[in-house]
């Protein structure tokens, strides 16, 4: 799973790596937890969605809590993903993320990262209306089965998208969807981890000492 990431990059280079100026809210972070805000690119705009994906069709926003990621291998068959996957796919920008093993009893965090460099995660995004006509932007993040050095740190990885597939992924104008079907199911790079302390198990906590590896 992802249930724990950060973004680190300048505004600057964010705007070089997509050709898309984040709003004016952002700010660097480095414990996204979900039900907070997640810069996302979509239609060559970037917004801030809520992390935790509202079905159009859930009676309220309180769904959306545990939804923060989708399967990659039942996203195109699950009914709260679906019509996401089909019509509303985003990237997630991430300069890394977090998972969790048991080690002598207790929990221990890895920092997880491509090199150090920014790079994007494979995302689905849906618009939510409240009964008031209140609307919600939310997305989650897509993950498969853990390949290469991952294995050995949890079961599960965030799906990466690769810079050349960028367009290929945000592609929703068409009924077709094996492009998609095939960027999911592509090996992805194999992702470095450290550990980390343990502060960062607290969504309170923020800044780059999280991301400080320990011995």
């Amino acid at each position: 799973m992802c249930g724990r990431f950060f973004l680190d990059a300048s505004k600057g280079d964010i705007t070089e790596h997509y050709g898309a100026v984040p709003p004016d809210l952002f700010t660097a972070r480095y414990n996204i937890a979900p039900t907070t805000p997640v810069l996302a690119l979509h239609d060559g705009t970037f917004d801030l969605f809520r992390w935790g994906l509202i079905p159009a069709w859930a009676k309220d926003l309180s769904m959306g809590n545990r939804m923060f990621n989708a399967r990659a291998e039942t996203v195109a068959e699950k009914p709260s993903f679906r019509n996401a996957y089909k019509r509303r796919r985003c990237l997630v920008p991430a300069s890394g993320f977090y998972e969790w093993r048991l080690e002598n009893g207790r929990k221990q965090p890895y920092c997880c990262h491509i090199d150090h460099q920014l790079f994007s995660l494979a995302g689905i995004w849906e618009l939510w209306q409240d009964a008031e006509g209140n609307e919600i932007q939310s997305c989650a993040i897509l993950t498969t089965e853990a390949r290469g050095a991952m294995q050995e740190l949890h079961q599960r990885m965030p799906v990466y998208i690769a810079p050349e597939d960028y367009d290929a992924w945000l592609d929703c104008h068409s009924d077709k969807i094996d492009t998609a079907d095939r960027l999911l199911a592509q090996t992805a790079p194999d992702y470095q981890y450290y550990a980390v302390g343990s502060a960062v198990g607290n969504s309170r906590n923020e800044g780059p000492d999280l991301i400080a590896p320990i011995a």
